[in-house]
């Protein structure tokens, strides 16, 4: 009997042994092939879900560009921006790569330095679209309007890029305010609310409190052992894409939408007064200082009709990750389309949320920032927006 015990111990550690062996060798395997898929197919560049859908958007050369770009700010080191201390201001580190220059002063441009007799100054703040995350410098929104600007007015026309990835109104607002005086800029123009949006959805219409210390912004993560099972997060595409279709089809609507939390109703109702308060609020400061301000609400993916398919994924992503957020955002903007018509709001706000309608392409590969080509249309737009208010307001006339 003792024998038959130990006999039994010993197979059923050898059938151990062996389910172990057999996990290690399957876990192996999938190493082997995941590094064969990442390194030798579309998905060599993939990181996340966003670079998944980049890379079925971006041309070879605009992935390879945003892949040196990624590279060049990753090599700032993982602590790349940071506040100012008693302000809500945060900024970037100093630096010089191949992709960007960071000043001294935290911003995507040359050293600021004291303004020419002839030069028109604009400050252009905004969000990463504005910063241009994973861009040239010659591809980003700024660059592009004040090169389609010197053209069209044959002047010295400056355009000074002010954008910070994550920044909305509020945080727009302050930092142009504290570096009004060292810029002097003779018009301000902000480009925002998917940010404020965004964030009214996670904190509610706060008023943002003054950074106590050095705080810094979220680093990008370390390459770890989560790139060698990164492969996950393309498999699983062909699910969402599937589930967000059948949903959508069964909504009859361009996307799957999920109600909007109770404990949050309040805040999309409270948020066009908010929003546009403090737009109002901040052409009343500029307009005492003399200098023109312009807000322009940027396009979003959730006015766009008709939708990708990609776009359908990434907005059901959305959906998936924060429930009732798309039925947010559309109760957000219809709130500030019907309060800027009751003519209650006398401030400089051109609506772009719209401008992408009717394209069935692929504008918002991830969701929120625009491929290469249509960055450029929608740089090439706000360039023609300024050209009419400037030729508008005579500003050229008598110099």
């Amino acid at each position: 009997m003792k024998f038959k015990v130990k006999m039994q111990k010993r197979i059923d550690r050898i059938n151990s042994f062996g389910k172990l062996l057999l996990l290690i060798l399957c876990v192996a395997a999938y190493f082997v092939f995941s590094e064969f898929v990442l390194k030798f197919t579309i998905f060599k560049e993939v990181k996340d879900d966003f670079d998944y859908y980049q890379n079925l958007v971006f041309s070879k050369e605009e992935s390879e560009k945003t892949a040196k770009f990624k590279r060049d700010l990753t090599s700032i080191g993982k602590e790349r921006g940071i506040s100012i201390p008693g302000t809500i201001i945060y900024k970037y580190k100093p630096a010089v790569t191949e992709s960007f220059t960071i000043n001294s002063d935290g911003f995507r441009n040359e050293e600021f330095r004291k303004k020419e007799k002839d030069e028109f100054r604009i400050a252009l703040y905004g969000d990463s679209k504005i910063f241009g995350f994973a861009l040239q410098t010659e591809d980003t929104i700024p660059y592009v309007i004040e090169k389609k600007l010197r053209k069209h007015f044959n002047r010295n026309i400056t355009v000074l890029n002010m954008g910070v990835e994550g920044h909305e109104l509020q945080r727009e607002i302050a930092t142009a305010r504290y570096y009004n005086e060292k810029i002097e800029p003779d018009m301000v123009v902000f480009y925002s609310w998917i940010n404020d949006i965004l964030g009214t959805f996670t904190h509610s219409n706060i008023d943002w409190m003054p950074f106590q210390g050095d705080e810094t912004l979220t680093p990008i993560p370390e390459e770890t052992v989560y790139d060698k099972v990164r492969l996950l997060n393309t498999l699983r595409q062909t699910y969402i894409s599937d589930r967000a279709r059948i949903t959508a089809r069964i909504q009859k609507s361009d996307f799957a939408v999920l109600p909007i939390p109770p404990q949050k109703v309040d805040f999309a109702e409270k948020f066009p007064e908010t929003f546009l308060n403090r737009i109002s609020d901040a052409a009343a400061y500029f307009d005492k200082l003399g200098i023109k301000s312009l807000f322009i609400l940027m396009p979003l993916i959730q006015t766009k009709k008709p939708l990708s398919n990609i776009e359908i994924q990434t907005i059901y992503m959305n959906e998936a990750a924060s429930p009732g957020i798309n039925l947010f955002y559309s109760k957000c903007i219809e709130g500030v389309k019907k309060a800027l018509k009751t003519g209650k709001y006398d401030t400089n706000v051109i609506d772009n949320s719209e401008v992408f309608q009717g394209i069935p392409d692929t504008v918002f590969y991830d969701g929120i920032h625009y491929a290469p080509k249509f960055l450029r249309i929608e740089a090439e737009h706000i360039a023609d927006e300024l050209i009419t208010i400037l030729e508008k307001g005579r500003y050229f006339e008598n110099k």
